[in-house]
């Protein structure tokens, strides 16, 4: 309620910035589209009950559950009334998660309970972060480098968020050497015990075949599945 808190108000600040465009709510890269996804507002009760009654419960224990690293796989079955499995609710719910723990954690920061050190969550969209890093080696040597810069602080980003989202993995094929990257990227984060939600329109089991079997075996070790349907 910016009446009641306004720019001289210090959780306001920390969450909104100085000019209400910037802190902690911007740093989370959540797209305008899904500025608004909170657990009141998730579409996805009436088709998938069972879904939503999970998400609710991590979404009341949030805080406690991405300490724990309790990720997260949203996935959608392609099927003959929904042939690419889209529009299943699989990236508002994930906004959701964001939006909803990055208020829980400045809350927790206020009252001195835990610390914000980073950027506590994170959304990225899977086909910008290989096009980040394909960037690296197209182009002039100034672009190439300037390409490396935003790639390398990326992934630092990703390495460190409490919570990280990584959105519609697995929609196309990749190469090798990303793979390489985005493996030292999962296996850090599973080995860190780092709390990572995918979301996917290919099923857990196939996901072997279009990034690579050791990728797809680390996400099954650090995620529960959750199938949205409709």
């Amino acid at each position: 309620n910016p009446a009641a808190c306004n720019a001289y108000c210090f959780p306001r600040t920390l969450m909104h910035g100085l000019d209400g465009n910037g802190g902690v709510w911007k740093s989370t890269q959540v797209p305008k589209r899904y500025r608004n996804s909170f657990l009141s507002t998730l579409p996805i009760g009436e088709q998938n009950p069972e879904a939503f009654m999970f998400v609710k419960r991590y979404i009341n224990n949030i805080t406690t559950l991405v300490k724990q690293g309790v990720g997260l796989y949203l996935f959608a079955i392609p099927n003959a009334t929904n042939k690419k499995g889209t529009g299943t609710g699989k990236t508002t719910v994930a906004t959701a998660l964001v939006n909803e723990f990055v208020i829980k954690r400045v809350i927790e920061h206020v009252k001195g309970l835990q610390k914000i050190n980073d950027v506590p969550a994170l959304f990225v969209k899977a086909s910008e972060l290989q096009n980040t890093f394909n960037s690296q080696f197209r182009g002039t040597d100034e672009a190439k480098e300037q390409a490396a810069t935003r790639f390398s602080k990326y992934k630092n980003l990703m390495l460190k968020t409490e919570l990280l989202v990584i959105d519609d993995i697995a929609l196309r094929g990749t190469t090798e050497a990303y793979q390489d990257v985005f493996y030292e990227i999962i296996d850090k984060r599973y080995n860190e015990e780092l709390t990572t939600i995918f979301t996917s329109n290919t099923p857990l089991d196939n996901l072997g075949e279009v990034l690579n079997y050791q990728i797809a075996s680390r996400i099954e070790g650090m995620t529960e599945e959750i199938l949205l349907g409709g």
